[in-house]
């Protein structure tokens, strides 16, 4: 056998090891997302989500805040980095391994948008094609009110914590 072909020939545990590994990545990013996205539950006596709702692409949604997309803010670094005890080259390693893992999930995200856009894109369509005009105008405005009030705690969240009030 060739030394390139030998090169590509692995035993099984180093394929279970990739596969595990691989796993627990996707798995953890999946679950930050859906955390990030649903985990806040129902406020204000309304849903956080209907079907066919619009998401924003994270980078714009980050630069219409007004933040470098992908840049984690100072304070959240400062944070992490106080609750862990990390000395500043800790920090640094930390900061640009996360620099780099938003780059491939950028790739990954940038990838896979727009066929998740469209697929939101249709739910809408066909939720739109049942209800009655009454209905689909009620249903608009409860999808304007979900985005504005999902913008309105993103904007709580990035500002910071709130002093806590006295009793």
């Amino acid at each position: 056998m060739s030394e390139a072909k030998r090169f590509w020939i692995v035993g099984p545990r180093t394929t279970a090891a990739v596969v595990v590994g691989v796993a627990f990545i996707v798995g953890g990013l999946a679950g930050a997302s859906v955390l990030r996205e649903f985990g806040r539950g129902e406020r204000a006596g309304g849903p956080r989500s209907l079907p066919g709702m619009k998401l924003a692409h994270a980078p714009v949604e980050e630069a219409e805040e007004g933040r470098e997309p992908g840049k984690a803010s100072e304070r959240t670094i400062a944070q992490f980095a106080k609750a862990l005890a990390l000395t500043a080259a800790q920090t640094a390693a930390v900061d640009s391994v996360s620099a780099h893992e938003f780059a491939a999930v950028s790739a990954i995200r940038d990838e896979t948008w727009p066929r998740m856009q469209a697929v939101l894109d249709e739910t809408r369509l066909r939720i739109d094609s049942i209800l009655t005009p009454d209905q689909r105008a009620r249903y608009h405005e409860m999808l304007a009110r979900i985005e504005e009030r999902s913008k309105r705690e993103q904007a709580a969240q990035d500002s910071g914590p709130k002093p806590a009030s006295k009793p």
